[in-house]
């Protein structure tokens, strides 16, 4: 988990409501927020310790998303290090990291976050920090970059989901699945 600077909301998001403005977005808002950086070629990397509660949501994000047919999905569980030459191959315009992330909000919260307001590029719970992962990915391929926070309640050994986080995660998937265009007919092909 990683901790992050104060995120500045403009004033249409002010304007939203207490949960908006707690990042407890719909999944509808959520898909328009992700289509205003959504580009054409997209891989989502999903990092997270199932064995650690809430640190787990990045892999269910994955599971979720198994059947997309727009973007590359990566379980990246514990080892994001190994996906860097995949997506420096694929080339993608935009990763998305989607990872627990302590904004200091409401649990299930989630945000949009930029790399450069990552505080620490040291250890998280599961490994080096998602800045060191996503300066590697830039080294080899020069791409946009975001990480999907999601604010955890617990992350300790030998815990499931939280209730609030697991709620984030279905969001997440949902907001993907309206972004994700029809599957592809016969003898088309996905990424």
């Amino acid at each position: 988990m990683t901790p992050v600077q104060p995120v500045q909301r403009d004033a249409s998001a002010e304007q939203m409501g207490r949960q908006a403005r707690a990042g407890i977005w719909t999944a509808e808002h959520l898909a328009q927020r992700l289509g205003e950086i959504n580009c054409s070629s997209t891989a989502i990397i999903c990092i997270g310790n199932e064995l650690r509660g809430d640190d787990g949501a990045g892999p269910a994000v994955a599971r979720g998303l198994i059947s997309a047919r727009r973007w590359y999905v990566y379980d990246a569980g514990l080892a994001p290090e190994s996906f860097v030459m995949k997506i420096a191959t694929t080339k993608p315009d935009l990763v998305v990291v989607v990872d627990t992330l302590d904004f200091g909000a409401e649990a299930g919260a989630v945000e949009i976050v930029e790399p450069e307001d990552l505080r620490g590029g040291g250890p998280s719970t599961h490994g080096p920090a998602p800045t060191v992962f996503l300066q590697a990915v830039r080294m080899l391929h020069r791409c946009r970059c975001v990480v999907l926070g999601i604010q955890p309640e617990k992350t300790e050994f030998g815990q499931g989901l939280s209730t609030p986080v697991s709620a984030a995660v279905q969001r997440i998937v949902e907001a993907f699945d309206i972004l994700a265009p029809e599957p592809p007919g016969p003898g088309q092909s996905t990424p």
